[in-house]
C-alpha cells in the first residue's frame, strides 16, 4: 500500500512537472525573477521603461517577465503590437490593483468586455458628432471651441508679458476649460478656487499612481509599507473628491435639462451628498501626502459658465434616460457610478496627455530655436491673420509635434492590455490573464528604425515634397481595438494652440536649460518634463 501510494505521488508529481516544463517552453523567453516578487526588485523604480527597453535588446522584441502576481509579456516591435492588439483576445485590461481594485473596472480606460464595447461605441459616436473627425460638418464649430480656450491663454500671456512664466501650467488651465466645455458643457470662471483645487488633486494623483506602481503587482504591499498606504489613501480620497465634484455638476446639468434621475441608476455613496450645506453646496477637501492639515471650501455649481454646443454629459444623460425608460438590459451600463468614472476618464485622457505633449513640445522649441523658427515661418505663411488654424495644413508643425511624441513617449510603457483567453503571438503561448505591454519607448527610440534617436529632428516625419508622413513604427496613441478614441481631439488641441501662440510670440527659456538627467523626465501616469520657466517675446 505504501509502495503504491509513493508510486502514485511520484507519477502525479512527475506528470505535473513535465506539463509545467512544457508550458514554460512555449512561453516567450525572459529573465528569471525571485519567488513572489518576480523581477520587480530589478526594475528601475523611477524609469521602468529604460529597464524594460534594455531587456528587449537582450531577449528580443517579445519576452516574458514575472512582476509579482502578474505575468507580463513585453512587445517592442510595432508589427507585434499591431497584430496582437487587432485581436479580440487582447482587448482586456491587465489585472492590476489600481485599475481593478481602485477603479473597479468602471469607466472606459479600465473597462472590459461588454461594458467597454458599449461605452466605447457611445463615446466614438458622440465625439464624431462634435466634429472630431477630419471630414465632419461640425469640425468648424469644434475649432471655434478650441480657439476660445487658446485666446484665454493668450490673454494671460499678455498680462505676464516680460516676466518669466510657467507656460505649461497656464496652457493646461486654458485647455482644461476647453475639455470641460466638451465633456460637461460648462466652464470654470478664471482663477476659480475649485478649478485650481481640482487640478492640484489631479496632478498629485497622477504622480502618486506612478509611485504606487508596486501595489499593482503586489496588492498586499499596501499593508506593509506606511508610505504606500498613504499613497493609496491619497488616490482613493482624490477619487472620492473628484466624484463628488462631478455629482454636483451632473445635478445642475439635470436641472437645466429638466431630467429626473432614474432611481435604478442612483449611486448609493452619494445619497446624502447635497445635505452638507444649507444650499446644497459640495465640501471640497484638499488632502496632501506632504501636508499635516487639510484645507476646506464649498463649491457652488451655479458659478459654472454654461457654454453652447454638445457635450458628453448631455448625451450620457439622454441615453441613460432612454435605456431605463425602455427597460433595456444595457441600462446596467448607464448607472451614475459608471458615469462618474467615465467622465473622469474622458477628462484625464482629453487633457493630461495633450498638456504633457505640449509641455515637452514647448521645451524642445525653446531648446531648438532654429526649429521653432521653421514652425513659425510655416504658420505665418499659411495663416498670416488671426482666425482658423487647421493642423492638417501645417505639416512642419505636425512633424514637430510628432517628433516630440516620439522622442519623449508620453506613456513610455504604453497602456497595458490584458489577455482574455489563452492564445498565441507567433509561436509563443500567451496565457489568459497575461499583461501585455506595448513598450512605446523601445519602439520610438530604436536606432535600427530612427537614425540618432536621441536627436530632436522633425524632418523625420516629412516626405521629400514637404508633406507629413507617419511611419508604421510611430504609435503615440497605440493601435488596435483599444486605440485612444480622442486622438483627433488631441491633435486639434495641440496644433490649434501652437499655431495661435506662435503667430504672436516667440518662446525662450527663462531658467537654466535642463540637464541630460532631467531631460529623461519624471514617470507618473505620463512622462512629465522637468519644470522650467519661459519668456514669451512679442514678434
Amino acid at each position: 500500500m505504501d509502495f503504491f501510494f509513493l508510486w502514485l505521488v511520484t507519477f502525479v508529481g512527475g506528470f505535473w512537472i513535465f506539463k509545467k516544463l512544457k508550458q514554460w517552453q512555449n512561453l516567450p523567453p525572459g529573465p528569471w525573477g525571485l519567488p513572489v516578487v518576480g523581477y520587480l526588485p530589478f526594475l528601475d523604480r523611477y524609469q521602468p521603461h529604460l529597464t524594460l527597453a534594455k531587456l528587449s535588446k537582450e531577449y528580443g522584441p517579445i519576452y516574458g517577465i514575472g512582476m509579482g502576481s502578474v505575468y507580463a509579456v513585453v512587445l517592442s516591435d510595432h508589427k507585434l503590437v499591431r497584430d496582437a492588439f487587432a485581436k479580440e483576445n487582447f482587448s482586456g485590461r491587465a489585472p492590476l490593483y489600481l485599475t481593478h481594485g481602485i477603479m473597479r473596472g468602471n469607466g472606459i480606460i479600465c473597462a472590459e468586455g461588454a461594458l467597454w464595447k458599449d461605452q466605447r461605441k457611445l463615446i466614438t459616436t458622440w465625439l464624431k458628432s462634435f466634429g472630431m473627425s477630419k471630414h465632419s460638418v461640425s469640425r468648424e464649430k469644434l475649432e471655434k471651441r478650441i480657439a476660445s480656450g487658446v485666446y484665454e491663454l493668450l490673454e494671460n500671456v499678455e498680462k505676464a508679458a516680460g516676466s518669466p512664466m510657467d507656460l505649461p501650467r497656464m496652457l493646461s488651465n486654458s485647455l482644461g476649460n476647453v475639455v470641460n466645455e466638451i465633456i460637461f458643457g460648462f466652464k470654470f470662471p478664471p482663477e476659480d478656487k475649485t478649478w485650481h483645487w481640482f487640478r492640484q488633486i489631479q496632478e498629485e494623483g497622477c504622480h502618486e499612481m506612478g509611485v504606487a506602481g508596486v501595489v499593482n503587482f503586489l496588492p498586499f504591499y499596501r499593508f506593509i509599507s506606511s508610505s504606500t498606504r498613504k499613497t493609496i489613501d491619497i488616490l482613493t480620497r482624490g477619487q472620492a473628491q473628484t466624484h463628488r465634484l462631478y455629482a454636483s455638476i451632473i445635478e445642475r446639468r439635470r436641472r437645466m435639462l429638466e431630467l429626473t434621475p432614474p432611481k435604478e441608476a442612483a449611486y448609493a455613496l452619494h445619497d446624502n451628498l447635497f445635505n452638507e450645506h444649507p444650499e446644497g453646496h459640495i465640501k471640497c477637501i484638499k488632502y496632501s501626502k506632504h501636508a499635516s492639515n487639510t484645507e476646506e471650501h464649498y463649491f457652488d455649481p451655479e458659478i459654472l459658465i454654461p457654454t453652447d454646443g454638445e457635450c458628453i454629459l448631455d448625451n450620457f444623460l439622454a441615453e441613460q434616460k432612454r435605456r431605463f425608460e425602455k427597460g433595456e438590459e444595457s441600462a446596467k451600463f448607464m448607472t451614475d457610478e459608471q458615469m462618474l468614472f467615465l467622465l473622469a476618464d474622458m477628462f484625464g485622457a482629453g487633457l493630461d496627455t495633450t498638456s504633457v505633449t505640449l509641455a515637452w513640445f514647448l521645451l524642445y522649441m525653446a531648446l531648438y530655436p532654429e526649429e521653432q523658427e521653421l514652425v513659425r515661418k510655416e504658420i505665418l505663411s499659411v495663416y498670416p491673420d488671426d482666425g482658423e488654424a487647421d493642423g492638417s495644413m501645417l505639416p512642419y508643425l505636425s512633424a514637430a509635434i510628432c517628433e516630440t511624441q516620439r522622442i519623449r513617449s508620453i506613456v513610455p510603457v504604453g497602456i497595458p492590455h490584458g489577455c482574455v483567453e489563452d492564445t498565441y503571438i507567433g509561436n509563443y503561448r500567451i496565457p489568459k490573464g497575461t499583461m501585455v505591454i506595448p513598450l512605446q519607448w523601445a519602439i520610438h527610440m530604436d536606432p535600427n528604425v530612427w537614425e540618432d534617436p536621441e536627436e530632436f529632428r522633425p524632418s523625420r516625419f516629412l516626405a521629400p515634397d514637404g508633406s507629413l508622413i507617419k511611419p508604421p513604427e510611430f504609435i503615440p496613441f497605440q493601435t488596435g481595438k483599444r486605440m485612444c478614441p480622442g486622438d483627433e481631439l488631441s491633435r486639434m488641441l495641440a496644433s490649434g494652440l501652437v499655431a495661435r501662440l506662435f503667430r504672436r510670440r516667440r518662446i525662450r527659456l527663462a531658467s537654466d536649460p535642463p540637464s541630460a538627467e532631467e531631460m529623461r523626465g519624471t514617470v507618473g501616469v505620463t512622462l512629465a518634463p522637468p519644470p522650467v520657466s519661459f519668456y514669451c517675446d512679442p514678434v
